[in-house]
């Protein structure tokens, strides 16, 4: 892992180091690594042994990153995802669901816990996938919060997720719809609360899940994902935040819903920031991953307003139970 160093001689070494400046080039090669390698260990390792790794993957993506050949102190893990567009289209009359499958590209993707990674400007192709490739010391877990960030669009962070020395290429966001957060959405939740009991209700920092079955994923197309009848568990508790607000089997926040539908939404609005929460569900039968949310102020000055954990890194279940069963 990268290591705090004091004053700016540590801002100027980490942010070379990721971006591929000068000082990334460990062993003085000559080499610098695409902007998309990010290296996350004190190690010295050769940027033309990893550019050259990744070289031979992506010319054939059936090759795997051979990363025995920087030793047994270093790994090298592919990380990639898709940026789903989420909501409904507004723009039409009757107003429709968007495709499932719809993606968004051009949208930057950075980590939260390195806020440095922004400036790489690291974007989803024009097929709404997003990859990156992460060098770091074998046996020790990082652990990324991702933003998602487009000009007019709602700025997204995600759950934190553990980054081990596993590849990990399913990463999914449910990307919202900024017509549709805009002018649907947001007046619709605000208005909900205001005439049940929050009359001075303003939306702030929602935080959204989905408590899923063991196979939901935002790339299988089995629906509808969510496991019906399971309720939250959310730590620390507060008087703070308003919910859990159940999503309905429309997909939309209901007051009136006792607990999570065959949708699987939940959310919780007007989260306090500088905390960490954790969240899971209940069931009898049923075991759920807990997920971790990191709420701070940097979050505010990058402009994100929703928080959102997506399957198959949200609150999955092991109920493998099929499409709208218990």
């Amino acid at each position: 892992m990268i290591k705090k160093l004091p004053g700016l001689l540590a801002i100027g070494i980490i942010t070379c180091g990721l971006l591929a400046c000068d000082n990334n080039s460990s062993n003085n090669d000559g080499v610098y690594l695409q902007d998309n390698i990010l290296v996350f260990t004190d190690q010295k390792v050769s940027n033309r042994q990893i550019q050259n790794i990744v070289d031979a993957h992506e010319s054939d993506p059936d090759t795997p990153l051979d990363d025995e050949l920087l030793g047994d102190a270093v790994t090298l893990v592919k990380l990639s995802g898709k940026t789903n567009h989420f909501g409904m289209d507004i723009q039409v009359s009757p107003p429709e669901y968007i495709d499932y499958h719809a993606t968004v590209p051009d949208t930057r993707v950075w980590i939260a816990e390195y806020p440095e990674t922004r400036e790489l400007d690291l974007q989803t192709d024009e097929t709404g996938w997003w990859t990156m490739y992460i060098v770091k010391d074998s046996g020790v877990d990082l652990e990324f919060s991702f933003i998602y960030e487009k000009e007019g669009w709602i700025t997204t962070k995600t759950n934190v997720n553990t980054i081990d020395d596993e590849d990990n290429t399913d990463f999914a966001i449910q990307f919202i719809d900024p017509y549709y957060y805009e002018f649907a959405m947001l007046p619709f939740v605000e208005a909900m609360m205001r005439s049940n009991g929050y009359p001075n209700f303003f939306f702030s920092n929602a935080m959204v899940v989905t408590v899923g079955k063991s196979w939901a994923s935002m790339h299988d197309d089995r629906l509808p994902h969510g496991d019906p009848g399971a309720t939250m568990t959310l730590s620390p508790a507060s008087d703070d935040y308003i919910g859990p607000i159940y999503f309905n089997a429309s997909v939309i926040p209901d007051l009136t819903q006792p607990d999570v539908s065959v949708d699987g939404g939940v959310t919780w609005l007007n989260m306090p920031l500088n905390q960490t929460y954790f969240v899971s569900a209940q069931k009898e039968g049923v075991s759920y991953e807990t997920v971790k949310f990191i709420f701070s102020e940097a979050d505010v000055e990058a402009g994100v307003q929703l928080y959102i954990a997506s399957p198959p890194d949200s609150v999955q279940g092991d109920n493998d139970s099929g499409p709208g069963e218990n």
